[in-house]
């Protein structure tokens, strides 16, 4: 009996070894596998508008530093962002320096373009209708800034050598090399004037730039475009025209701005089948524009496979930007609203906005029909 139960106990620790040594090598698989799928996905977060309005620089300068201190107005946000292998955002002012002015003509304070890099932005697009505002000196400081702190950036030159050096923007990640384009409809109606190169709406230019990533042999193209017509909450003909041109021209994705409200999506075909994911427009990422439906917008999140160079994956996170006060402090919050309805408690708004956001984000999800929700 001795005996049999000594064998017994041999086998059971032998049987317990071999177990634990193939939970140990499933284990190990499991975290290469994960590994794996993580090196091989490449993934974007594209925001909005970042607007330039004087109550958002009166609520962020802090009169003890004499600074402008605007990192709080993104801490709900910023883990998404920092998250992304590359982080995209238009920047709808000028940096001309003081005196600093609001709409119709911005110059905004140079902190904003610090605090987009600090919380994890990685591209800065520039084509938009007040980049002109300031005229020049407003293109090339903004430039010069945006250079100074090493942030990529495209839309905007101060002269034609610059944009043949600098654009297309090629970014590159994980090997794989990311093409960006970015253009404007217009610039409020101020012609611009030489030196200084605008990326405009035309159809010539943009094919043209469509060639030279190809000759750059970029794995992906990325269209971040300023179109449509202002708190329009669908998308025209002219949008859905150029968007399908786009995707003629070699598009992979395309990112609408300007309507400063949130438009819907939709999927497009290229001749040889590929889907080109489009959305018209994201809103505000941050402002002070009052009417109901620019108060809040979505961010975007792509996933791309970066042996394939295709777009996998693209989902949605709609937010609401919040003006008042939170733990004590007066600012301007973007609370994406899915992290509000998991811990209201954190946030402490009132029953009226609570309702409003809870109103944002059917408006927003109905409007995204069949798009997938950004949740986690």
């Amino acid at each position: 009996m001795l005996c049999l139960s000594f064998v017994v106990l041999v086998w059971v620790m032998i049987f317990a070894c071999l177990t634990l040594d193939e939970a140990a090598l499933r284990d190990r698989e499991r975290k290469e596998r994960e590994a794996y799928l993580a090196d091989s996905i490449v993934t974007l977060v594209f925001a909005g508008d970042v607007m330039g309005h004087s109550p958002m620089r009166t609520a962020a300068y802090n009169p003890a530093t004499g600074v402008f201190e605007f990192r709080i107005c993104y801490q709900y946000v910023e883990p998404y962002i920092q998250e992304a292998d590359l982080a995209c955002a238009n920047m709808e002012f000028t940096l001309a320096g003081k005196p600093y002015t609001s709409f119709p003509s911005f110059s905004f304070p140079d902190e904003m373009l610090y605090t987009l890099q600090d919380v994890g932005f990685d591209v800065i697009f520039t084509a938009n209708n007040h980049v002109l505002d300031h005229g020049k000196k407003g293109v090339d400081r903004t430039i010069r800034k945006l250079d100074s702190i090493g942030i990529a950036h495209a839309g905007s030159y101060v002269d034609a050598d610059s944009r043949d050096t600098t654009y297309p923007l090629v970014m590159e990640v994980k090997g794989m090399k990311i093409g960006f384009l970015n253009m404007t409809y217009g610039t409020n109606g101020i012609p611009v004037r030489k030196p200084s190169v605008i990326n405009l709406l035309d159809t010539v230019e943009v094919a043209r730039d469509f060639e030279r990533l190809s000759e750059l042999g970029v794995d992906l193209k990325v269209v971040y475009v300023h179109w449509g017509v202002e708190y329009q909450l669908k998308s025209n003909y002219e949008q859905h025209a150029y968007a399908r041109f786009l995707v003629r021209q070699g598009a992979d994705l395309i990112i609408g701005g300007h309507p400063h409200v949130p438009q819907e999506a939709d999927t497009l075909f290229a001749a040889d089948g590929k889907p080109v994911v489009t959305y018209y427009s994201l809103g505000n990422f941050i402002s002070n524009q009052k009417d109901p439906d620019t108060k809040g917008g979505y961010m975007v999140r792509a996933q791309v496979n970066r042996f394939t160079g295709r777009v996998i994956a693209t989902d949605y996170m709609p937010y609401y930007v919040h003006k008042g006060t939170i733990h004590g402090k007066y600012q301007y919050y973007i609370i994406p609203t899915i992290q509000y309805f998991d811990r209201q408690y954190d946030f402490s708004l009132s029953k009226s906005d609570s309702a409003f956001v809870q109103k944002l984000q059917g408006e927003i999800i109905g409007r995204l029909g069949n798009f997938t929700l950004w949740t986690n």
